[in-house]
């Protein structure tokens, strides 16, 4: 198990070290080839197919979880119905959404999107969307059979390969459908080579519809679509509040709060490598009933996150006035006392970030959805209010009251759930 979670973190590793290389890179090429005004055009078209990623309604989390669970007791047989029936499900509203929304993108008329050329590049990035929802499964089933670490780096080498198409198109043709082409393209070569290598093994979670089973498709309907809860709570706690420095101080203070807070959350993204490799270990555990096991992997890595979170706030800190220099050429200044309140909260975000994810493996996440709603809803008003008198120092506060608030709610759940003594995996 160490080793497989080690294998995690360095996949995931790489993978942010991917993700950081891609930011870096895409703007210079982007802009070597074509205008501003050309770069905002491909932005805003880009932005569109992002809302389709909700289309899964969380099944392909929650069936990936449910399949650990019954790999980690032995049952084969339920796992590859939950497999299969995802499969169905996914099947289903992925090929329903192809066919209606591609037409549309295609012939309908659309407010601000005028040329084949746009049309023809949203179609496809909308494709693509859809492709990558439903080779998620591919990454449940590397989950469920002990090769997160190999499904991670596979889905890392795939979003590279996907961003060299897309480079590709910009440099051979560059159009906006030629980028977008050569994107859907490498993104397709990805997830059959996700989905042909997920099936090697003597593992017995096999594509298909055979096993398929309606009944069990209800029974992760709760907690998957409690799973968007989150995005949900998410947009409330950051975009909602960005829209509240906006409208309390205006663009240049957006710039300044978005900065600070970018620079803050290194240590929530970095304590997610180890959240995240964890992840299936939780599951399995939780499937095999080794509650022992999972309370001492859960407490150990808790106290490592809590502790990885804290110490890289504080060197963040120190570091921060060098960071913004060289990040802004001196356009935004470093505001210790903003700056302080960022780290506090970015530091609470980070020590319940392994309470959040014990509860989302092994699909008892429902409560903490409604609260992580509730809590975005109480960032977003107290921003309000605090902002008026505070300032941005107000906002800043206003976060880490909201993320005190569901620190202490998940921890109180996570506690009960790995006391709770019992037989059977929960539906």
């Amino acid at each position: 198990m160490k080793r497989r979670i080690m294998a995690g973190m360095g996949a995931n590793s790489f993978g942010m070290a991917i993700t950081i290389g891609i930011q870096l890179a895409s703007l210079p090429l982007f802009l070597h080839y074509w205008d501003a005004a050309s770069y905002g055009v491909w932005l805003m078209l880009s932005a569109i197919p992002s809302y389709l990623s909700m289309a899964d309604v969380g099944m392909v989390t929650a069936a990936g979880n449910k399949m650990t669970m019954a790999t980690g007791k032995g049952d084969i047989a339920e796992a590859n119905r939950v497999f299969q029936s995802a499969q169905l499900f996914m099947a289903i509203v992925c090929g329903s959404l192809a066919v209606v929304v591609v037409p549309l993108v295609l012939w309908a008329p659309l407010p601000g999107i005028e040329t084949t050329n746009q049309r023809v590049a949203l179609a496809a990035m909308s494709f693509s969307v859809l492709l990558s929802l439903f080779g998620g499964l591919s990454e449940a089933t590397f989950k469920a059979t002990e090769r997160y670490a190999t499904g991670t780096m596979l889905g890392n080498y795939a979003r590279l390969g996907e961003w060299s198409g897309s480079m590709l198109g910009l440099i051979l043709a560059g159009s906006f459908s030629a980028v977008a082409l050569s994107a859907l393209t490498m993104k397709l070569i990805g997830v059959i080579a996700g989905m042909l290598m997920a099936s090697k093994g003597n593992h017995g979670l096999k594509w298909g519809f055979h096993a398929a089973d309606r009944a069990e498709i209800h029974t992760m309907v709760k907690p998957a679509v409690s799973f968007m809860a989150f995005p949900l709570a998410n947009a409330l706690s950051l975009q909602g509040v960005t829209l509240i420095v906006g409208a309390l101080f205006g663009p240049v203070s957006v710039a300044i709060f978005n900065t600070y807070r970018t620079i803050a959350r290194l240590a929530v993204q970095v304590t997610a490598i180890l959240s995240h490799a964890v992840w299936p270990e939780f599951s399995r555990l939780y499937g095999q009933g080794a509650m022992s096991a999972l309370q001492n992997l859960y407490r150990r890595t808790s106290l490592l996150a809590a502790g990885q979170a804290i110490l890289l706030s504080l060197i963040i800190y120190f570091v921060s006035p060098l960071l913004l220099r060289l990040w802004t050429h001196g356009a935004i200044a470093f505001i210790p006392s903003l700056m302080l309140w960022m780290l506090l909260y970015a530091a609470v975000a980070g020590t319940w970030h392994i309470p959040r994810v014990l509860l989302m493996s092994t699909n008892q996440h429902i409560s903490l959805a409604y609260w992580s709603l509730a809590s975005g809803v109480l960032i977003v008003g107290l921003a309000w209010i605090m902002g008026h008198t505070f300032n941005l120092n107000g906002v800043a506060i206003s976060m880490l009251i909201g993320e005190l608030a569901i620190a202490i709610v998940c921890g109180w759940l996570a506690f009960v759930a790995v006391k709770h003594d019992r037989e059977v995996i929960p539906q």
